[in-house]
């Protein structure tokens, strides 16, 4: 993917480029080594912090003790961020995220 998209649930999955904005589903943290996990109509609670993800993922019965479903929104996650989307963002203008595309 070039550039890497995140978005809402309403985006649509596939290898994002300029043309086609898709959101990656193949996403990998370069801090962590842990591939994001992302999850169709939910949000994070806000507080969400970095001992809660570095303890439960991947577990999903346990994330969901800080979810909350939010219609057309995405929650995404590795072990060391966490982020809620509703619309196509490109990756590159959260400079905080260490995400990279993992390869299609």
């Amino acid at each position: 993917c070039s550039p890497v998209y995140l978005g809402g649930s309403a985006s649509p999955y596939g290898i994002g480029t300029n043309i086609s904005k898709r959101t990656c589903d193949q996403l990998r943290c370069t801090a962590c080594d842990f591939r994001v996990s992302l999850f169709n109509d939910y949000i994070w609670d806000q507080s969400c912090d970095y001992l809660f993800f570095r303890n439960n993922m991947p577990e999903l019965s346990k994330l969901r003790a800080k979810m909350i479903k939010k219609k057309g929104a995405r929650a995404y996650a590795c072990q060391c961020s966490w982020r809620s989307i509703d619309e196509l963002t490109d990756l590159q203008t959260d400079q905080q995220l260490r995400w990279v595309c993992g390869k299609h």
